[in-house]
């Protein structure tokens, strides 16, 4: 009976290790509670009743970042450029890769220390201007021109039209929240240069004719035909 009792002591002794938890260093292998392997360590072999948990480095492009009981590293994160992604700190076998935005991104999907994904910065367009820059982790932020203003997409600001008067000049093209006034130099009308001359050939011919009449109703006949005459005879010399 003695013999029975102390059976049946030693199964409860058992069954009560086999069910207790581990330590928070320690992890489970079957009825055992083996050591955990430190960051940077994957386990080699596992602990017996006799041995202790047996680590080896993580090596080449894998890491383990927290102790354990696992018999494999993880692989490094990769910072692909063809998500907006560079390295802002290498894989180290103790800590994973962390990733930043590229030059001209911003960060799309953060985490603690770094980035997983990222997008190219939005540029405005004519008739906006930048109200707010782009960071590594927001976008720029675009408004539009109002009134008599104009930017070409890349102003801080919105930058008032030129007023062509205020410079003598004449406004060839009026100003839009697109593009600035456009001002040029005083011009002749066409028609205005080629008047003016003849305008001016007729007073004389008119003063001339004047001349020789005297305003004497007697002499008006001759002086008048030779007035008359004058534009075919000047044809003629110049013919």
């Amino acid at each position: 009976f003695l013999y029975l009792q102390f059976g049946i002591s030693m199964l409860n002794l058992v069954n009560v290790k086999s069910f207790s938890k581990c330590n928070p260093a320690e992890y489970r292998i079957g009825d055992e509670c083996c050591p955990m392997c430190s960051p940077g360590n994957r386990v080699n072999r596992h602990c017996t009743e006799y041995t202790s948990t047996s680590c080896i480095p993580c090596i080449g492009s894998t890491y383990l970042d927290t102790p354990n009981g696992l018999t494999a590293c993880i692989p490094c994160t990769q910072c692909d450029p063809g998500f907006g992604l560079m390295v802002k700190h290498p894989c180290r076998p103790s800590s994973d890769t962390v990733c930043e935005p590229l030059e001209g991104f911003y960060c799309t999907d953060p985490t603690k220390d770094g980035c997983k994904a990222a997008q190219r910065h939005s540029s405005c367009e004519p008739g906006q201007y930048v109200r707010q820059k782009a960071t590594k982790s927001t976008d720029t932020v675009c408004d539009s021109c109002t009134g008599d203003t104009y930017s070409d997409g890349s102003f801080s600001s919105c930058r008032p039209h030129t007023q062509c008067d205020t410079m003598n000049l004449k406004q060839i093209k009026p100003g839009t929240h697109q593009s600035d006034s456009e001002c040029g130099q005083e011009t002749s009308s066409p028609i205005a240069a080629i008047v003016s001359p003849v305008l001016i050939t007729v007073l004389i011919m008119v003063g001339i004719g004047l001349y020789f009449c005297k305003w004497s109703p007697n002499k008006i006949k001759r002086p008048l035909h030779l007035f008359l005459s004058f534009p075919k005879k000047l044809k003629r010399e110049v013919e």
